[in-house]
């Protein structure tokens, strides 16, 4: 007995060692794209909302590189209204304008993952799974928090303030409604209820209808009914007629607002870095160095091989990406 244990463990090691990594190698290219333009800095960081330079710039999504240089061991959470809220890992947030002058400050129990403003109102989800509502004058008007979470994906949404409402996203997997009117929590939904990486990775909101997603599952709530899909999510991007869910296993999924599907592309053991909409056009950015162009019918698919992008901390927003020390300007591929 002792010798057939130990003939199936020497074979279960062997097997685990030969087991070879296998990459996304498509069978055309269309082209090789080389950067449009430098950004004169390195990427060495980056958050769902924008990438920090070595410079101490910063990018925020549509607004590209922004005249404004972080402190050290800071983060751009948010950037509005010519308004920077800014965090670093000890709890520290505040609001800075242009001119770097302090508006708002305040030292939270943990470190600030995601952040959003209406008003002298700031809705926060802080690293200890607690949510906020603070207001520049009043200060802390109400904290909850809520299970811990044990492991989490680096992708954090942000609450959104949908009039008296604030939704905010937990780290794990639920929706928290929230009443400013009352300040009461007035609904709680659950998106999914994995013991690790649960946190909602995405949260949006497209007139009537409320997207959200974890790792593992995505929904959309109406007035009507909560609509589900259970599928291995990488990234989900929304357009004004329909959502694209890119999964884990490189497939491209396009649903409706009721989760039905559309259609499906499959590129075989792709890994995908980051996504944008542009144009009516999908961009992917593939962890080997590949990016793909398709139409939002996912039809006209061109693979193009991006020089020097291997490996590089990258940043995509809009009509741009950003890599390493690159920028890359997607009007220019035809």
């Amino acid at each position: 007995m002792k010798h057939i244990a130990i003939t199936l463990f020497c074979l279960f090691l062997f097997c685990a060692c030969g087991t070879k990594r296998q990459y996304f190698t498509p069978s055309y290219e269309d082209g090789i794209l080389n950067s449009s333009g430098s950004l004169g800095a390195k990427i060495i960081d980056y958050n769902i909302a924008s990438a920090k330079l070595n410079n101490g710039k910063v990018i925020f999504e549509n607004d590209g590189v922004l005249d404004f240089k972080l402190e050290k061991n800071y983060t751009l959470l948010h950037y509005q209204n010519d308004e920077f809220v800014v965090a670093d890992n000890e709890g520290n947030l505040k609001i800075l304008n242009a001119d770097k002058e302090e508006l708002y400050a305040y030292q939270f129990d943990a470190s600030v993952l995601s952040v959003a403003l209406s008003g002298d109102d700031i809705a926060l989800i802080l690293a200890n799974n607690t949510i906020v509502l603070a207001n520049r004058s009043l200060g802390v008007k109400f904290s909850k928090t809520f299970t811990q979470a044990v492991a989490q994906d680096y992708r954090f949404a942000a609450p959104v303030f949908l009039g008296e409402l604030i939704i905010y996203p937990t780290l794990d997997g639920k929706l928290i409604v929230f009443s400013r009117f009352n300040s009461q929590i007035v609904k709680d939904v659950i998106v999914s209820s994995q013991d690790f990486f649960n946190n909602i990775i995405h949260l949006s909101v497209l007139d009537d209808k409320m997207i959200a997603a974890s790792g593992k599952k995505i929904i959309v709530v109406t007035p009507a009914k909560t609509f589900y899909l259970d599928t291995d999510i990488k990234e989900v991007l929304v357009d004004e007629s329909a959502i694209f869910i890119l999964g884990k296993d490189g497939s491209v999924i396009k649903t409706d607002f009721e989760l039905k599907k559309l259609d499906e592309k499959k590129f075989e053991f792709a890994i995908f870095n980051k996504a944008s909409i542009y144009g009516n056009h999908l961009y992917i950015f593939e962890k080997m160095g590949f990016l793909i162009k398709c139409d939002t019918q996912l039809e006209n698919i061109e693979i193009f091989k991006l020089e020097g992008a291997v490996d590089k901390k990258s940043f995509m927003n809009g009509n741009k990406f950003y890599y390493d020390n690159r920028i890359l300007d997607l009007d220019k591929i035809l």
